[in-house]
């Protein structure tokens, strides 16, 4: 526990690590990746795997693991840092603060990999398709931007099918068995460890694509 506690003092100075107590925290990061290129978002990012390795097969392309908590922040960190990843950089924020951090739109695309799917009533409006996340989306994403969830929960899923199909959202694509659909975007491939778990377990990943 007391590790713990070191990783959530320390991750605030980390060179990598930007957080909500910054101001100009977009200023900071543009500075930080030392270009002019848009953002990709990797949102519930954890230790940064997923992240990282999106960052590692695009080096053209800057990306930002959003999560909430600094223990797993500061590992996401220091992995990158020792990865020599220069294109990746971490955001310890709420998800729905988005908005107020990035003020334009400039998020080419938003992955969601796994997230919790929470599967209760009483929680929808935590899932990260629920309508209050999709208008956070709409207001940091590019026209046309993207947002990439995968799961394997059934319920998580179909409610992700219905909201976007309630909201009118443009479905560029879905599939309830993702390894067995034709046509599917590249970088949705990768693996976090959470998925190659499910797959070990013989679950079928489910996937959607969508703007909003």
């Amino acid at each position: 526990m007391r590790r713990k506690h070191l990783k959530q003092a320390e991750v605030r100075t980390l060179p990598n690590v930007f957080n909500t107590d910054q101001e100009d925290i977009i200023d900071r990061i543009t500075a930080y990746f030392s270009n002019n290129c848009r953002f990709t978002l990797e949102l519930g990012c954890g230790n940064g795997e997923y992240t990282i390795d999106l960052a590692l097969q695009n080096p053209g392309r800057n990306y930002i693991g959003v999560d909430r908590a600094g223990a797993r922040i500061w590992n996401a960190a220091q992995d990158a840092d020792k990865a020599g990843v220069r294109n990746a950089a971490f955001l310890l924020a709420q998800i729905q603060r988005l908005r107020e951090i990035i003020t334009t739109p400039s998020v080419d695309e938003i992955y969601i990999p796994f997230p919790n799917p929470l599967p209760h009533r009483k929680n929808m409006k935590a899932m990260l398709v629920h309508p209050r996340y999709l208008e956070v989306y709409k207001a940091i994403l590019i026209p046309g931007g993207k947002v990439h969830l995968k799961t394997d929960d059934d319920i998580l899923f179909d409610y992700a099918c219905k909201i976007t199909a309630r909201e009118k959202c443009t479905i560029h694509f879905s599939s309830a068995d993702l390894y067995n659909a034709n046509d599917v975007p590249g970088n949705i491939m990768l693996q976090t460890r959470f998925e190659k778990f499910h797959l070990s377990q013989g679950r079928t990943i489910k996937y959607i694509c969508f703007s909003v």
